[in-house]
């Protein structure tokens, strides 16, 4: 039986990716001294939370930090890359995203109020505090709903 050129391609493709999906477990596994895997967007990039710098308020309302590590040919990776240099930062040493996020439990709603710029070494490269930072509603399935499943006791 001869195999046709299209089915050999999608084999090569499918052993490709799955051998990619497993590297990049296994790194975000490595990442993961305090941090907890929440599950990758939809460019591959690892999402974690930091359930040890986890924070309550009276309000409802909880602080968590999340780590976003890109993969190097991700679109959200060269978005980034775009950033720093705008605002005249180098993002050849940039490995990864730390963003203090406010989550309204009950209204299930997530605001960004700060981002940190990482190198590999744990280094700050750059940081963007938000002025007047918006909420946005959490949808059941995307990556902030499993973060919010880590943020909020009644999620989980």
């Amino acid at each position: 039986m001869i195999m046709k050129p299209w089915f050999l391609f999608k084999i090569s493709f499918l052993i490709v990716f799955l051998f990619s999906a497993t590297l990049s477990t296994a790194y975000a596994e490595k990442m993961t001294d305090r941090w907890r895997l929440t599950g990758f967007t939809k460019y591959r990039d690892a999402v974690f939370a930091d359930t040890s710098r986890l924070a309550f308020t009276a309000s409802g309302t909880s602080t968590i930090w999340v780590k976003i590590a890109p993969a190097s040919r991700s679109t959200y990776f060269k978005l980034i890359n775009q950033y720093l240099e705008k605002v005249n930062k180098s993002g050849r040493e940039f490995k990864s995203i730390e963003i203090l996020c406010e989550i309204n439990c009950s209204s299930h709603l997530i605001r960004y109020l700060d981002f940190v710029y990482l190198d590999n070494a744990g280094n700050i490269i750059y940081e963007s505090l938000e002025t007047k930072p918006e909420w946005f509603f959490i949808r059941q399935g995307n990556i902030w709903y499993n973060v919010e499943k880590e943020a909020c006791v009644e999620r989980k």
